[in-house]
C-alpha cells in the first residue's frame, strides 16, 4: 500500500539522516533532496596549495501517479597558487554536471580537512550510490516505485 506523499516527504529526514553518513536529506517542495559535501580541503605538496570543494545532490521527486523521478547535480570548485620557477600564479576553476550519473572514486592527498581541522594525509571516498540507496529503498518500503523512462 502506496503512503500518503505528504507523510512520505515528512517522514524522510527523520528516517534517512543519521550521524554516521557524511550527507543528509531535506524536504523541498515534493522533493526529497540528498545533499553531500565529500570534499572539503586544502591540499599542500612542495610547490603548491590547493582548495578544493566538492558536492553532490541527489533529488527523487514525488508525482500524483505513486511514482518519483531521480535527478543528480554535482559541482566543484577549486583554487591554487603554485610557486614554480620563482614565480608565483593563482588559478580558479569552476565546474558542475546536472542529470543522470552513477560514479565512485577515491582521492587521496597531504593536507588539511576543513570541516573537521584535521591535518595530513587524507583521503575522500565517493559513490553515488552511497546516497541513492537509501533514499530508494525508505520510498519503495514506503510502497512508491521508480518512474519510468517517460513517467
Amino acid at each position: 500500500m502506496r503512503g500518503d506523499k505528504q507523510a512520505v516527504l515528512a517522514g524522510a529526514p527523520a528516517a534517512l539522516n543519521r550521524p554516521d553518513q557524511p550527507w543528509e536529506v531535506m524536504v523541498d517542495g515534493d522533493s526529497i533532496v540528498a545533499r553531500w559535501k565529500w570534499m572539503d580541503a586544502r591540499f599542500f605538496s612542495p610547490q603548491q596549495v590547493n582548495d578544493e570543494v566538492r558536492q553532490y545532490t541527489f533529488t527523487a521527486t514525488l508525482t500524483d501517479r505513486g511514482t518519483w523521478k531521480e535527478s543528480d547535480k554535482k559541482k566543484s570548485a577549486s583554487a591554487n597558487v603554485r610557486f614554480e620557477g620563482g614565480k608565483v600564479s593563482f588559478g580558479k576553476s569552476t565546474s558542475g554536471f546536472r542529470g543522470k550519473t552513477t560514479e565512485k572514486s577515491f582521492e587521496f592527498g597531504v593536507g588539511k580537512n576543513r570541516q573537521t581541522g584535521e591535518v595530513g594525509a587524507m583521503g575522500f571516498a565517493f559513490d553515488t550510490s552511497a546516497v541513492k540507496r537509501p533514499v530508494r529503498d525508505y520510498l519503495s518500503a514506503c510502497g512508491w516505485k521508480k518512474a519510468g523512462l517517460f513517467g
